[in-house]
């Protein structure tokens, strides 16, 4: 596989992406570049305090020693993957997460908000919120996920209407969907442990049947496709379409990877952006 010099991230301040691209999600699904990143958009003396804090409260533990003892990774949040199935369980939950996330934070800055206030400014004609549904019923606004070793994410891509088809939700009725990830903890191997590879790959129905057979490393050889790295310090914050097959290679050591990510969803012609975890 290649990494491309011409197929590169955005590394710039929110204004350096907008100068560069009038509409910078836009640029991102029409592939003319993987990823928006923005460095230390968050404190990363507030990312350790908060991962402190996660411990404290039990929110932080290792699957290696409780429970089944099952890896499995670390959810503090509501996972519509999870709970789309039961839609009362998936909304009660998304409460839950509301009612934690209102104190979780404090005395600390509000990373949710972070990610929210960037997103706006990147998109500035667009009415940024959190998924509802018409009865009202809101989406989970954000989920922290904690990646012990041995867990990761092989090749694949996200998206609710084309992978999920989650018909019966809104989400699905926009046309593009994103993510946006803020790194909290990186992994403490020195490799590449954790750490984000996009692919100039597009996800299409052809695709699919190479997916399912876990041979898109084969693939992605065969066709030299480019791929890229987004390699992440504490505070960092990054942006791209989820629709571009993507992986996370396992993580190595005591050290878990932790970040806070969104999915949300846009299309051109409709005002607002619904974003949920």
């Amino acid at each position: 596989m290649t990494t491309s010099s011409g197929w590169a991230p955005v590394e710039d301040s929110i204004d350096g992406i907008l100068s560069r691209y009038s509409r910078p999600l836009m640029a991102l699904a029409r592939g003319e570049t993987p990823a928006l990143v923005l460095r230390r958009r968050y404190n990363p003396e507030h990312c350790a305090a908060l991962m402190a804090r996660f411990e404290e409260r039990g929110l932080l533990y290792d699957p290696h020693k409780t429970g089944d003892r099952t890896p499995h990774r670390v959810d503090i949040g509501t996972s519509f993957g999870r709970f789309r199935s039961d839609r009362d369980a998936f909304f009660a939950d998304a409460t839950r997460t509301r009612q934690l996330f209102a104190t979780l934070f404090e005395g600390y800055d509000d990373p949710v908000d972070t990610m929210y206030d960037t997103l706006s400014r990147l998109a500035p004609d667009k009415e940024v919120k959190v998924a509802r549904e018409p009865d009202g019923g809101l989406y989970g606004p954000a989920i922290f996920r904690i990646y012990h070793d041995g867990l990761g994410h092989g090749p694949h891509f996200d998206s609710v209407a084309k992978r999920t088809r989650a018909f019966d939700y809104a989400i699905s009725r926009l046309h593009y969907q994103f993510a946006a990830v803020l790194c909290l903890q990186t992994s403490g191997d020195t490799g590449e442990s954790g750490e984000a590879f996009i692919h100039n790959c597009p996800w299409t129905p052809d695709l699919q049947r190479t997916l399912a057979a876990g041979s898109f490393a084969d693939y992605a050889r065969e066709n030299d496709l480019e791929r890229v790295h987004i390699g992440l310090e504490p505070g960092d914050l990054y942006f791209f379409f989820s629709e571009n097959i993507h992986e996370v290679p396992t993580v190595v050591g005591n050290r878990p990877r932790a970040v806070l990510a969104i999915f949300f969803a846009m299309s051109p012609d409709d005002d607002e952006i619904f974003v949920w975890s």
